[in-house]
């Protein structure tokens, strides 16, 4: 059910991206059928930590970590564009801090 809320969250705030007001998702209870008003953030479902960013001419390039999963994430900003894609692992998942760290730090004996 999260991972359906956190689709339907990262479809929504591409569109509110550039408030933070709180907005409301009608979520429905699949065990008795009602639909509960619930109101979320933009931070509440993805809180991001710009890690590397690399600006030439107009477009605008970052690598950000979401603080809530430490997914790691390309974003890439445009003029009018934008667009956001997980990074993933040659394994085919998503990479995580804290894998990238387990692959790419020294291993001191």
């Amino acid at each position: 059910m999260k991972k359906i809320i956190f689709a339907l969250m990262v479809i929504a705030s591409t569109i509110f991206a550039s408030c933070n007001a709180p907005t409301t998702v009608d979520i429905g209870d699949f065990s008795t059928g009602e639909k509960v008003k619930t109101e979320f953030t933009f931070e509440d479902f993805f809180d991001p930590v710009e890690l590397v960013h690399i600006r030439r001419d107009e477009v605008s390039t970052a690598i950000v970590m979401d603080k809530n999963t430490g997914v790691l994430y390309v974003r890439k900003i445009s003029g009018y564009h934008f667009g956001i894609s997980p990074i993933y692992d040659s394994d085919g998942s998503v990479l995580t801090m804290e894998k990238f760290l387990a692959n790419h730090t020294e291993k001191k004996d």
